[in-house]
């Protein structure tokens, strides 16, 4: 097992993630460096029970480092998937299932470095078990492809819904979501983007999904498949995609609507539960 990860091609693999982990970590790092100090929402924030001031925890300032860190990392996984997909597709059958590229490859080991880096981050965030489970049946998804060097448009393709992650950051990072920005129109134009890039890359999951398993079902026999002449781990490969798939679609959908709501209250058309309570 381990001479399969860290031999040959599998091996130059193993330090790229390891490279774009550290990359991730400098993100955060030069999140902490430019906040502190800058933003008093950093440092300080008010407590919800007391209502008075209080100092920020470390909990509180890694969701806000690894929040901002997000936004470049994502941009980037994204800009790798988009110009994988262009280049892969025009190569048919085998573009899907036996070619890899520059931006296919790189754009996967970010993938997996960042959702490491991630999870490493949600233990001293203090995050739900959800999170962590969302991060681990990823990476192990996006590692099957990258290291048996197979499917890596499928993966890109997939991956494409790190984009909404972008927007996302925007709305949830603590340089925007804490000072007069948020009263923007800019701030509620990206909460829009976010909406639309939820319905365009994130809902049509399941029919990805759906075109990955009819190349399987048509050419599993001789090119669609991860490990050629071992049926039992093809089909268990085969079963597991559609359990991740579905699983992150299905959270998806969850924050989808958590989104919705959020929008509704931003552009006025849904009024919030203090609004409520006042009235």
């Amino acid at each position: 097992m381990l001479d399969f990860l860290f031999d040959g091609e599998n091996g130059d693999r193993v330090v790229l993630i390891g490279k774009y982990y550290v990359l991730c970590c400098i993100f955060h790092i030069l999140s902490a460096v430019l906040s502190s100090g800058k933003f008093d929402a950093y440092d300080e924030k008010k407590d919800k029970k007391s209502g008075k001031v209080v100092k920020t925890t470390f909990a509180d300032k890694v969701n806000w480092d690894y929040t901002n860190a997000s936004i470049l990392y994502c941009a980037v996984i994204f800009y790798f998937y988009v110009m994988a997909v262009v280049e892969l597709q025009p190569h048919g059958l085998e573009g899907r299932w036996s070619m890899e590229t520059f931006n296919s490859t790189h754009g996967i080991a970010l993938h997996i470095a960042s959702s490491l880096y991630e999870t490493t981050c949600y233990i001293f965030a203090k995050k739900g078990l959800v999170f962590y489970a969302h991060h681990v049946v990823t990476i192990c998804g996006c590692c099957t492809m990258l290291f048996f060097g197979k499917a890596a448009y499928w993966c890109c393709l997939l991956g494409l819904v790190e984009g909404t992650n972008i927007p996302l950051g925007i709305v949830l990072g603590g340089p925007f979501r804490t000072t007069s920005f948020k009263n923007t129109l800019l701030y509620k134009i990206n909460g829009i983007v976010l909406w639309i890039m939820y319905v365009i890359l994130r809902g049509p999951v399941i029919f990805a999904l759906y075109f990955l398993q009819q190349d399987i079902n048509e050419h599993g026999d001789t090119t669609a498949y991860l490990i050629k002449g071992n049926d039992r781990v093809n089909l268990i490969w085969n079963g597991y995609m559609w359990l991740v798939g579905l699983f992150l679609w299905g959270l998806s959908i969850v924050w989808f609507t958590q989104i919705t709501n959020g929008m509704l209250k931003a552009l006025g058309f849904k009024k919030s539960k203090t609004s409520k309570k006042v009235e």
